[in-house]
């Protein structure tokens, strides 16, 4: 069976689900306004552990986002250079 539980909780107006796999747990992210998922792969040992680290994911995305519009406020003021910018945005 692909998933054999689900629990759901906001966090930040994200929608968090983590499911059940055989014996391990993962997470699926809803940003508000938003129908599809962000997730980070992994798989963890337990639901607690998985909520855990959703919470995590969804501090770091809202985190990018703000460093993205920063950047792109800087960079339409002149503050920074557009290769100033691509090394700021570059999170690869």
């Amino acid at each position: 069976m692909l998933a054999t539980q689900f629990n759901c909780l906001s966090y930040h107006g994200w929608e968090i689900q983590v499911s059940q796999e055989a014996q391990d747990f993962y997470f699926e992210c809803y940003p508000p306004d938003q129908l599809d998922f962000c997730n980070n792969g992994e798989y963890y040992s337990d639901r607690a552990t998985a909520f855990i680290a959703a919470c995590e994911f969804i501090d770091r995305e809202i985190a990018l986002q703000a460093l993205l519009e920063i950047a792109e406020e800087w960079l339409d003021l002149g503050r920074i250079s557009e290769t100033e910018y691509w090394n700021l945005t570059d999170f690869a």
